[in-house]
């Protein structure tokens, strides 16, 4: 009997320590993210997916980043474990990230951590440059409308499609689509201009049935960019 109490004792002796080791180690770990956070007073493109696959997009504060990850508002519920694409188009910079916790700021409002796969550090780059300007609807940039269109190609979610654009600006494009994407979706376009292929990943802003959509550009190249700078030149002369 006295060799079993010896055994459980030296269990809990072991379990004690081991804890203490965890503790120190979870706040060891707390605090190395802490002292990795900055606050950002800008706001980040959040794209994700909800129940049923439903596409959702949302433009809200970031609290705080980090080169691994950042806390960020948001109004559409999400759990750990989610993944989530976060957009930076002042660097045009897309991040993949996965859920690790969330919490209720209010009845309306959650604040969500996120971490990247790997560190990330120019991630966070440029974000909050555009300042007001940030938003398909806010640009300053003229739309021109082309009244004999242009073929442009677009596939998202194992869709295919060639469309017509009916307006182009540094910011976006409207594309005439009897059955356009949801709201939200992460798509890729493609096509011709003067000085060659323009190829870049978008998301859409406006969505309506039997008449088209609104695109967004995201993550676009410099070459991509330089080649759609020089059309819109030569289309405002």
């Amino acid at each position: 009997m006295s060799q079993i109490f010896e055994a459980l004792r030296k269990a809990e002796a072991f379990e004690s320590t081991r804890g203490l080791r965890t503790d120190a180690a979870e706040i060891s770990a707390a605090e190395r993210r802490g002292s990795d956070r900055r606050s950002l007073a800008a706001n980040i493109r959040i794209y994700g997916h909800g129940p049923g696959l439903n596409p959702f997009f949302e433009e809200n504060p970031v609290l705080n980043t980090s080169e691994t990850g950042a806390l960020l508002i948001m109004k559409t519920p999400v759990v750990a474990g989610q993944k989530l694409l976060l957009i930076n188009e002042a660097a045009e910079r897309v991040q993949e990230c996965r859920v690790i916790r969330t919490s209720c700021r209010n009845s309306l409002e959650l604040e969500v951590a996120v971490e990247f796969p790997s560190a990330q550090p120019e991630f966070w780059t440029r974000l909050g440059d555009l300042g007001e300007e940030s938003g398909i609807e806010k640009r300053k940039h003229p739309r021109i409308t082309l009244p004999r269109g242009m073929s442009i190609t677009w596939r998202g979610h194992g869709r295919f499609s060639v469309s017509k654009v009916e307006t182009i600006s540094e910011g976006g494009l409207s594309i005439v689509a009897p059955e356009p994407p949801a709201r939200g979706e992460l798509l890729h376009v493609s096509f011709e201009v003067p000085a060659g292929e323009v190829s870049t990943g978008v998301v859409v802003r406006h969505s309506h049935e039997k008449d088209g959509m609104g695109v967004e550009f995201v993550a676009m190249s410099d070459e991509a960019r330089t080649r759609l700078n020089q059309l819109l030149r030569k289309l405002l002369r």
